[in-house]
């Protein structure tokens, strides 16, 4: 895969990350409602819309950073498919949510959060096995989701930060990456004469 795939993956890494935070801020100074009765509501839903498809697209630079190797190839694109789908779907029902003016279809985003979730984990074992990223990378693609709705009780918006984290470090490291050798963690051979 081209090494611009990865920095674009890195690109749109780190912009998911500006908005879920820019996101976890508007919903920290007015809580979101069920029925958007504010232009709050509304910018929340456009903001999380466009990172969640930055997502999208930071998935598909880890998913072309792991197919320049030859480790569990095909694992790491079911894994990657499952993760993007899974947020392109958050991201469809947040555009839908923002035409309704209000939060809809909970059922389909709980279907979809299972797929990312189960994406994620997957993809989260792949980086940490193949050390395809940092090691702390693979620790928040296998628990940012989980860990995220738990703490998202104790402090609201706790799971945007914790998607920042994740996918800002992911975004670093895939820019970091980009021209990286062909397989990661594999020392090359070094010339003599």
């Amino acid at each position: 895969m081209s090494p611009n795939i990865v920095k674009l993956g890195g690109l749109a890494g780190i912009l998911a990350a500006a908005l879920l935070l820019i996101a976890a801020v508007i919903d920290q100074v007015a809580p979101i409602e069920v029925a958007y009765d504010s232009p709050n509501e509304y910018i929340h839903s456009a903001v999380s819309m466009v990172a969640f498809l930055a997502v999208v697209a930071a998935v598909v630079g880890v998913w072309a950073l792991k197919s320049r190797t030859s480790q569990l190839r095909r694992l790491a694109t079911v894994a990657a498919w499952m993760t993007g789908l899974g947020y392109g779907f958050v991201a469809l029902l947040n555009a839908i949510n923002l035409i309704q003016g209000e939060r809809t279809l909970n059922m389909v985003r709980l279907g979809a959060a299972l797929v990312m979730l189960i994406g994620s984990v997957i993809l989260g074992v792949i980086v940490l096995m193949t050390r395809l990223l940092p090691w702390w990378c693979g620790i928040l693609m296998i628990i940012a989701f989980p860990l995220g709705h738990f703490a998202n009780a104790l402090f609201p918006s706790a799971e945007n930060i914790l998607y920042v984290l994740l996918w800002g470090s992911v975004g670093l490291a895939l820019l970091a990456r980009a021209n990286a050798p062909v397989e990661p963690g594999v020392r090359q051979p070094t010339r003599v004469g």
